[in-house]
């Protein structure tokens, strides 16, 4: 009986179930992203106000009023390709911090000395003196979860029928 319940709200309320799933999301997102400090220097503020914008939104996404579902709509578009933006911004840091790496190795060998570890790469392992490769703790594809959550709660929206509220 319970069973039969639940599948038929969610069936008649899916878009419903997907927006709170998607307020759940982007609280998650913004308590990780303040655990990891991504907040505190440069663009990093970009993603963690996103995060809290696309918060915001998702609870706004329940009101009733047409102008401010179309609003939602239209900034949930936009923190998609905020997201996509982040990713960017992500290959683009990592590739500088390799470049880096490259460049303290390079300088190390012509001096004929090696890379200590607070130097050279995040968690290098090997031999003493044995060249380490580059390893960054830069996670390339993460911004794209604001992507992601962004454009499910767009398409909740987007299914939900105009007169009915979520």
């Amino acid at each position: 009986m319970a069973a039969s319940t639940l599948s038929s709200t969610v069936q008649t309320k899916f878009p419903e179930v997907v927006m709170v799933a998607c307020v759940l999301g982007f609280a998650f997102l913004a308590v990780e992203l303040y655990l990891f400090d991504h907040y505190k220097e440069g663009s990093q503020i970009i993603g963690f106000a996103a995060t809290l914008i696309g918060l915001l939104l998702s609870l706004l996404a329940f009101a009733r009023a047409r102008a401010v579902r179309t609003t939602v709509m239209v900034l949930f578009g936009v923190l998609t390709l905020v997201g996509a933006y982040g990713t960017l911004e992500h290959r683009e840091t990592r590739q500088e911090d390799a470049a880096k790496f490259a460049q303290r190795q390079a300088q190390a060998k012509a001096a004929g000395t090696t890379q200590d570890t607070a130097q050279g790469a995040e968690g290098g392992e090997g031999a003493p003196g044995a060249p380490r490769e580059f390893r960054s703790n830069i996670p390339v594809l993460s911004p794209l979860s604001l992507s992601g959550l962004s454009a499910l709660a767009l398409l909740a929206l987007v299914a939900r029928r105009p007169e009915r509220p979520l």
